[in-house]
């Protein structure tokens, strides 16, 4: 939202600077995005054109005699507008209007010019260029019009919170800066001088819808002078972003600014039956809005009708069968209040978003649809020249009734950790807030202002408080508490996390949601939002590879070839119409380029199927496979990935029509298990280098040709002795130097301590041990 700093002081009197208020209303979570100083060069002055005559050689061009307070200058001017007697804005020669524009003198058509006439555009003040600016206050040519007209200003650029409905107005934020600045909020007169003829004896109003319209006020104006709206409110619109049209419907604009009410103005005359109904929509039911398109309806769209046909679709737009011309003379001022739900929902469905469905989506006041309307009607008297019939049609079924909220100093005080503050400053804020409050024994019982949908709790109040207090008063304490211990399963999945890194694989995190082009690979029947992000991001993913594969060609179009990567997320498998999906947990790899980085001494090698497996194996070691079918793998590069009986995941090369579908021409390998598989597991990490010497020794054995080396391994790692580091076999003998039936098997072990260095006779000790053992348990002696 955009807003003029001047407009809003309007309603405050706040003496600071913009970047003053602008910092305050941020620091209080109101963000003031941008600030846009606007002013025009002071040697921009008011200009009386004295005489026009044709230009002797061009039929759309003028020469204006201008009277520049200091004499009179010869301008060539091709506005249709200009004419003897208008003030108008004048630029004399050397003026720098910006961009690279600077005022100079000029031959037009043979005809010398000593300045230029300039339109609102040219001054960034409107975006009118119909003509040059007809000025209308009363200044004397001369005067430096920045002053003049106060023309300087500060545009506030504020984003506004989904739950502050109540700041999307210059009242709204006015009232901000009076609790803020301790300063009285000043609401705007309305002078109104209505008829005796009741507007209720020509319209009338049917709410049949109240879910949806609780509250539906009108006003009649007749007699209404359709024309353009005066400088000051274009200029104020024009800083808010909206277009100006003319001034009823600049007015209807103009309050919706003011109030947050958005208003809408129907000419009288085109209403049949002098009546307004509040009904649903029938479903398939079509009506044009403004914007000459034709809309098909739904039944929760909610329609503003006459006693025959729809005129406006409620709180979004009004119909083009309705609209206020430029002959309208009689007006059906709206000013509603919608249910914030329904309107979200028409504006989202239909697509179709404005400044009014804007507002009523994030909740309007309740209680202000009458005053607005008054505050519409009193304008359009004063800028219009119209009649008000008497009264203000008001149907309200909205009933709204204040829950007493309880607030206690000592819950403000353990809540924000400070004590400083006085009663009077929490009523103070409070109040300035809008909110209404009873002291009490402890605290106050607080009433809630009916604009406050956000504030139903007394940790509401309590941030209401503080952020208008200052959250700068109170002091940075850090937490004297140990933080606690990360939950096993976190725990645990932060160590698979750190054994795939180690392993030299880089973590990413992808949406949940892929494109519906990946459904044939992994699911039809996934499951697709009904307001996705974007037609790319609209299926919720079954598996992790999608995004894995879109992340590599990623990196592959940016000319980073080689990827080793993995993620961990949640997958969403659907169990049946209307019931929420089953979550899955999962792990997935992909890898793909070379195996290293290139280097002269060494050969380039691309990665393949057994790369992608023995990471799964380092993960899994107990793990086997099978050959598998799956259309998103490559036939015969592909395997189910099993733990004892159970099929737990699979891993492969990504198919020829996935990497035709995401541009990549390498190939691709990828691996999926769930994680509950992995939880709970330990995996060796980078250890220490030894501080001791280790040692080794050669037994040469003699065993039956039928024993087998795991045998063998299995018995001496059963002795449990914590210094063998390794067992390995460095030869083996089958010749006829031993007898018939018998094999040679020399074995190597390795001892190391990380305490001491080991002696001959521990070692020698150990080594006895091992071949007692394995004489006892597999026949096996020493070769002599």
């Amino acid at each position: 939202m955009k807003l003029g700093y001047k407009w809003i002081r309007e309603f405050v009197k706040v003496d600071r600077g913009a970047d003053e208020v602008a910092k305050a209303l941020t620091m209080s979570g109101t963000e003031v995005e941008e600030i846009v100083h606007e002013a025009i060069p002071r040697s921009v002055i008011a200009a009386r054109i004295v005489e026009v005559k044709p230009h002797p050689d061009a039929d759309k061009l003028k020469i204006c005699m201008t009277d520049t307070g200091s004499g009179i200058l010869q301008v060539v001017c091709g506005a249709p507008n200009c004419r003897d007697g208008m003030i108008s804005a004048f630029a004399p020669i050397g003026t720098d209007l910006g961009g690279g524009m600077v005022v100079k003198k000029a031959r037009i058509r043979g005809v010398e010019s000593f300045g230029v006439l300039l339109s609102e555009r040219e001054l960034g003040l409107t975006d009118d260029h119909t003509g040059i600016m007809e000025i209308e206050a009363d200044l004397k040519p001369g005067d430096v019009l920045i002053d003049a007209l106060n023309l300087e200003d500060w545009v506030f650029g504020i984003n506004i919170t989904p739950n502050r409905g109540d700041e999307l107005s210059v009242i709204g934020i006015a009232r901000e800066l009076s609790a803020l600045f301790g300063a009285e909020l000043k609401l705007p007169g309305n002078p109104l001088s209505e008829d005796e003829a009741p507007a209720r004896d020509v319209l009338s109003v049917e709410i049949l819808a109240p879910e949806g319209c609780p509250r539906y006020a009108a006003r009649v104006i007749e007699d209404a002078h359709i024309g353009k709206s005066p400088f000051v409110m274009r200029r104020r619109l024009f800083q808010a972003g909206v277009r100006a049209i003319n001034n009823i419907v600049d007015i209807t604009n103009y309050v919706m600014l003011e109030y947050g009410q958005p208003l809408h103005a129907f000419d009288y005359t085109f209403l049949a039956g002098r009546g307004i109904v509040v009904r649903k929509a029938i479903p398939g039911e079509r009506f044009t809005t403004l914007d000459s398109v034709e809309r098909t309806l739904g039944a929760d769209d909610l329609l503003i009708c006459d006693k025959e046909k729809p005129v406006a679709l409620a709180g979004v737009m009004g119909g083009e069968n309705s609209e206020v011309l430029d002959t309208t003379k009689t007006i059906a001022l709206e000013s509603a209040f919608f249910d914030p739900i329904g309107i979200r929902k028409t504006s989202k469905g239909l697509g179709l978003a404005t400044e009014a469905s804007y507002r009523f989506e994030r909740g309007i006041d309740p209680a202000v649809q009458a005053d607005a309307a008054t505050r519409a009607a009193c304008l359009m008297q004063q800028l219009a020249g119209a009649r008000v019939l008497k009264g203000v049609i008001d149907v309200n079924t909205y009933g709204y009734a204040a829950v007493p909220i309880t607030l206690r100093r000592s819950y403000i005080e353990k809540v924000l950790g400070i004590n400083s503050f006085k009663d009077a400053d929490v009523e103070a804020i409070l109040t300035r807030l809008g909110f209404s409050l009873e002291k009490t024994d402890g605290g106050w019982k607080v009433l809630r202002p009916a604009l406050r949908h956000d504030a139903t709790r007394e940790i509401d109040l309590v941030e209401e408080f503080i952020r208008v207090y200052g959250m700068d008063k109170i002091e940075p304490e850090l937490p004297t508490f140990k933080p606690a211990a990360l939950h096993t399963q976190a725990a645990n999945l932060n160590d698979l996390r750190l054994a795939l890194a180690s392993m030299g694989l880089t973590e990413v995190v992808n949406y949940s949601f892929i494109s519906p082009r990946w459904k044939p690979f992994f699911g039809a029947d996934a499951l697709e939002l009904l307001n996705p992000i974007s037609d790319e991001m609209k299926v919720m993913r079954t598996s992790l590879i999608p995004g894995l594969a879109a992340t590599v060609a990623r990196n592959k179009h940016l000319q980073r070839r080689d990827m080793s990567i993995f993620e961990t997320g949640i997958c969403f498998f659907p169990t049946g119409t209307g019931k929420l999906p089953d979550e899955r947990q999962k792990l997935g790899i992909a890898v793909s380029g070379q195996r290293e980085d290139a280097h002269w001494s060494t050969r380039p090698r691309e990665v393949d199927f057994y790369d992608i497996k023995g990471i799964v194996e380092a993960l899994l070691p107990e793990m086997t496979v099978r050959p598998s079918g799956h259309a998103f793998y490559k036939p015969g590069q592909q395997a189910d990935i099993l733990l004892g009986p159970a099929t737990v995941g699979h891993l492969g090369a990504l198919s020829a029509d996935i990497l035709q579908m995401i541009d990549v021409t390498d190939e691709v390998y990828a691996a999926e298990l769930p994680v509950d598989a992995l939880l709970g597991r330990k995996w060796k990490g980078v250890s220490e280098i030894p501080k001791f010497p280790m040692t080794w020794r050669d037994l040469s054995l003699v065993a039956d040709e039928g024993v087998a080396y795991a045998g063998i391994v299995g018995v001496i790692e059963g002795l449990g002795i914590g210094e063998l580091r390794s067992v390995a076999p460095v030869d083996l003998y089958t010749g006829d130097k031993l007898p018939f039936g018998k094999k040679g098997i020399t074995v190597r072990l390795t001892y190391q301590s990380d305490t001491r260095t080991l002696e001959d006779s521990i070692i020698n000790t150990w080594q006895d041990r091992i071949i007692q053992s394995l004489q006892k348990e597999l026949g096996i002696s020493l070769r002599q």
